[in-house]
């Protein structure tokens, strides 16, 4: 086990354009056959070093995998919020109106006061239309 490691990190190594002085290192004395025990003592220490960067890295690919899959779930949970919205648009037939018309309905609209009665009558007429297509 320890020896594939070390082979397929050496390949890695060996590829890399800027290696660390430390893995440099590493390379010079994995190639040395008959180490001294000085030698063996500093391989297995760059060895152990290499191996905690692996599993650092590791870490950080899983919490930026996590973070990510936070930032997709809102950005469908927008988009689906985004769409339900349009299609209200499409149920009140006005799909076809020139945004910048409907825009300025709803500017106008938001400025009628949250406490106005006519926002409850619009909720009650909304959900009547939205029952009825549930129904149909």
């Amino acid at each position: 086990m320890n020896n594939d490691w070390l082979s397929e990190k050496i390949t890695y190594i060996s590829a890399l354009k800027n290696p660390s002085d430390a893995q440099k290192l590493l390379l010079e004395l994995a190639k040395i056959q008959y180490r001294t025990p000085d030698q063996e003592k500093k391989l297995n220490a760059l060895i152990k070093a290499e191996k905690a960067i692996d599993r650092a890295n590791k870490q950080k690919v899983a919490v930026r995998k996590l973070l990510n899959a936070e930032k997709e779930a809102e950005r469908k949970a927008r988009t689906r919020h985004l769409i339900q919205l349009g299609a209200l648009f499409e149920i009140a037939n006005l799909d076809q109106r020139d945004p910048a018309e409907l825009l300025g309905i709803l500017l106008k609209t938001a400025e009628i006061d949250p406490n106005d009665m006519k926002w409850q009558i619009w909720k009650d007429l909304g959900q009547e239309t939205l029952n009825q297509r549930k129904e149909s």
